[in-house]
């Protein structure tokens, strides 16, 4: 298995940063990873300095470029995430001009998180189960470059929480070897992201890479064992919304062998619609995803 530490990291995806490391298709890689402040806060007191020479297109650190021999433009790439391990220390801290809400909330607002086995001590006043994700997953876009903080339809900040163990992540390869970069582990984190920040933790990620030959999706999306979920990224979130619902309309046409109709009518029946990030962050685009359970079947 390869293993790969997390200073070797990018803070964008672009076909142009050599790779750190090669693997073959259905290999096992894992990958240490930074939280969004590259491992700069680690007590209250750190924010401040660390918010006087934040860079916004150098937060998010991912870990990669990972060469996948035998990816080619026009397959896929399916990330399978096997596990997420956590550092004992992270945080939730509040994004001045950015979240759902501005008002009355302290620019250098912190909550320090400790981890404590398979729970999560908020301040030292509360404890709640982890919810372990990944928020930055993707490849090489067709052109130029997705900065890491940004959500793009190649991958990048997908910020959602069905991207945790058990999840196969579905990416379009747009360049030989496609040039997968993983990172941005959370803690925990609500769908929606409303303050901009989940629990923010140095992690260790293991996944299992498989190219697919022929099936490059138009945008990322994701399978469970339990749902499939198509995605949208957009300025609005009503445009990220009708970007998923029209993924997922177009996914059930071919599972089901349905009309556009049928298809769009069952997505409202049966399909959830759900806010990836919301935290209206300055030129940072809303993503929302369609999670649809698998228990839908065909008789006919």
């Amino acid at each position: 298995m390869v293993h790969i530490t997390r200073e070797k990291l990018v803070y964008g995806f672009d076909a142009s940063f050599p790779p750190v490391a090669t693997i073959a298709s259905g290999d096992t890689v894992t990958v240490e990873t930074f939280d969004t402040s590259t491992g700069r806060i680690h007590k209250p007191e750190d924010v401040p300095a660390f918010v006087a020479v934040r860079d916004p297109k150098k937060v998010n650190p991912a870990c990669g470029p990972i060469y996948v021999e035998g990816a080619e433009p026009g397959d896929a790439l399916a990330v399978e995430i096997l596990d997420i391990k956590l550092a004992p220390l992270g945080f939730a801290r509040a994004l001045k001009n950015a979240g759902v809400i501005i008002d009355g909330i302290r620019d250098f607002g912190v909550v320090m998180v400790r981890v404590d086995g398979d729970d999560l001590i908020y301040g030292e006043k509360l404890r709640f189960p982890a919810r372990t994700m990944v928020g930055v997953l993707g490849t090489a876009p067709a052109e130029g470059t997705i900065y890491t903080a940004h959500p793009g339809a190649q991958g990048s900040n997908i910020d959602m929480t069905i991207n945790k163990v058990g999840a196969t992540v579905f990416l379009p390869v747009h360049h030989p070897g496609a040039l997968l970069s993983i990172g941005d582990v959370h803690a925990s984190m609500g769908d929606g992201e409303v303050c901009g920040t989940g629990v923010e933790i140095n992690g260790e990620v293991t996944v299992r890479v498989t190219v697919v030959k022929g099936a490059a999706p138009e945008r990322i999306w994701v399978e469970t064992p339990d749902d499939w979920a198509t995605t949208g990224q957009a300025e609005s979130l009503d445009d990220a919304v009708r970007q998923a619902v029209e993924g997922m309309t177009v996914f059930l046409m071919n599972r089901f062998d349905l009309d556009k109709t049928e298809a769009f009518l069952l997505v409202s029946a049966r399909g959830d619609v759900r806010v990836g990030q919301c935290a209206r962050i300055p030129g940072c685009d809303a993503t929302a995803y369609v999670l649809f359970p698998k228990d839908v079947v065909k008789i006919l």
